[in-house]
């Protein structure tokens, strides 16, 4: 499947979304879209791009006043550190010991032979002659 050819429309949406400089643009219209900028329609569009990055890049964002961090710190919800970490280790602890019963099972089941399988149980052989039922 081909691509579809660069459309002047889809070079300016293309120059709105990545901006006025082509190397950032996705790779798959890069040549396209060198193409386009060699064409008066297609300056005048990176152009205007490049002249909002300009505009972007000099806009700088004050940082908050201590004030505005003050009343967001107090609204926040006060988090026990003791009680998270009860659950940190309860969970631990979970982990733990289903890794152990896993490693358990496993254990046993590669150790048994194949040919005892069916006169052993985990917790050890059954007498010769046994009946399971009791």
């Amino acid at each position: 499947m081909t691509p579809e050819p660069l459309s002047i429309a889809r070079f300016q949406a293309l120059a709105d979304a990545y901006g006025g400089v082509i190397a950032r643009w996705p790779d798959t219209v890069a040549d396209e879209a060198v193409r386009w900028s060699k064409t008066l329609e297609g300056q005048a569009i990176l152009d205007d791009a490049l002249a909002l990055d300009e505009t972007l890049d000099c806009w700088h964002l004050q940082a908050p006043s201590g004030a505005l961090a003050s009343r967001v710190l107090a609204g926040a919800p006060k988090i026990s550190i003791t009680r998270s970490a009860k659950l940190w280790w309860a969970a631990i602890g979970t982990a733990v010991a289903l890794s152990g019963a896993t490693a358990g099972v496993a254990a046993t089941t590669i150790m048994t032979p194949a040919g005892s399988a069916d006169s052993m149980t985990v917790f050890g052989d059954l007498p010769a002659g046994s009946d399971s039922n009791g």
